[in-house]
């Protein structure tokens, strides 16, 4: 009896949340020439380094640790010091976001050579993380919800900062996209289905990569971040203020037709 009742005197403690072990970057198949479509989503795309930042669990949202793991499993946080307070940004105990590692010029455009020193240690501009898809928050996984379902999700849960932005998107209108890219400096534009999964470490032609100019240029995704060789035709940003987002939301303005539907 005395052990029911100190049981039963002892406060709750809340459960945390749990985080997947691994999980590894869908990647998108390229297709040469950009296209409309009411059925896929298009964004711009900086053609940085691919990353998912597992955030938490914590006891309290907006706290806990940070992990930044490459396409190859890295864990890339003691490098990007920039990034270990990301979770403060984050409406939730635990979650997993997917983006991409850019660090820019003053115009906002990639500086693939720049990214390169900080993620070898060296020092320069500050990294941003710019997230464009959310797979997992509070312990409930996302991986079969639609992308519209999980970008909605993403809006709801980021608040936009110095070290983050959410990527906004075009809802049908691929070619003004890309050629507002192309005019921008951006490396490519990313089209997914609407109604597409989650499909982790798979290569799916549910997501295609548009390069500008057709090739890899200068700062188009890398081998481990995005696309492999071609295979023929087939939101908020809130308001930063430091020098690794601010660029980016500045060039994001200048993008057309931006928003999410």
């Amino acid at each position: 009896m005395r052990d029911q009742l100190s049981l039963r005197l002892e406060p709750d403690v809340p459960r945390l949340p749990n985080l997947p072990a691994t999980l590894r970057p869908m990647l998108p198949r390229p297709l040469a020439e950009p296209f409309d479509s009411t059925a896929h989503l298009f964004e711009p795309s900086w053609g940085g380094l691919r990353a998912l930042a597992f955030v938490g669990p914590a006891e309290v949202a907006g706290s806990g640790d940070v992990r930044v793991i490459d396409g190859d499993g890295r864990d890339l946080a003691t490098s990007l010091p920039e990034l270990a307070g990301l979770a403060v940004r984050i409406d939730a105990r635990s979650a997993v976001l997917d983006g991409e590692l850019v660090v820019v010029d003053a115009a906002g455009r990639a500086d693939p050579d720049e990214l390169a020193s900080r993620l070898a240690g060296g020092p320069g501009r500050p990294v941003a993380f710019l997230a464009f898809d959310l797979l997992h928050i509070d312990g409930r996984s996302l991986l079969s919800a639609p992308l519209d379902r999980r970008r909605e999700q993403l809006r709801r849960v980021l608040r936009p900062g110095d070290e983050v932005v959410a990527v906004p998107a075009i809802a049908g209108e691929g070619r003004a996209l890309h050629e507002a890219a192309a005019a921008q400096g951006i490396a490519g534009v990313m089209a997914r289905q609407r109604s597409s999964p989650y499909l982790p470490g798979v290569r799916s032609r549910l997501w295609r990569f548009i390069a500008v100019g057709g090739e890899a240029a200068a700062g188009a995704p890398a081998a481990n971040a995005s696309v492999a060789a071609p295979d023929g035709p087939d939101p908020d940003v809130g308001e930063p203020s430091t020098a690794a987002s601010a660029p980016v939301v500045a060039l994001i303005r200048r993008l057309p037709l931006l928003f999410d539907d």
